[in-house]
């Protein structure tokens, strides 16, 4: 009896999950899920401005203008750079920090996942990492996120590279 009402509820959670409605964002919108999900109604609100559009239950991002090499400055230090450059093909460097070894990257909705290791430091921390980032901002010239193991508010600002400036990167 309890496997027939597992088998109904699991079959009722499934068909739902495969027969939302969905509405495709447009091209090169960033995209937030609402914190709330929608009541008895299904069908997507969606809300619209210059660089915002929201759907429920939808996130999309516009993974090409996460091509790039993105910069932050060093603290403390006047003049130098450090960040990453997301290529294509699911590789990522790391620029201007020597020690980590980024693996690959993948987003997922709004988050931002970079597989990553230490190199040449001796430490028991120095395993195999995924940081997990949400994107709160993302335009063709700035990238903002929240790392999820970071204090409420803490937020890393990024600017895309668009030529002329030499940075050093690690492969």
């Amino acid at each position: 009896m309890k496997n027939s009402i597992l088998l109904v509820g699991f079959i009722t959670i499934f068909s739902f999950a495969c027969h939302q409605s969905r509405t495709p964002a447009k091209e090169g919108a960033v995209v937030d899920t609402p914190a709330i999900a929608p009541a008895a109604d299904t069908t997507p609100v969606i809300v619209e401005d210059s660089t915002v559009t929201v759907v429920a239950d939808t996130v999309v991002i516009d993974t090409a203008k996460l091509i790039g090499k993105w910069l932050q400055p060093v603290t403390g230090k006047d003049n130098e750079w450090q960040g990453m450059e997301l290529r294509k093909n699911r590789k990522v460097l790391a620029i201007n920090m020597y020690s980590l070894v980024y693996e690959k990257w993948e987003l997922q909705h709004d988050t931002l996942l970079l597989w990553n290791h230490a190199e040449g430091v001796k430490s028991s921390d120095s395993t195999r990492t995924v940081d997990t980032a949400i994107i709160r901002e993302l335009t063709d010239t700035s990238l903002v996120l929240f790392p999820v193991k970071a204090a409420e508010g803490y937020l890393e600002k990024y600017r895309k590279e668009t030529g002329g400036k030499k940075v050093k990167s690690r492969k």
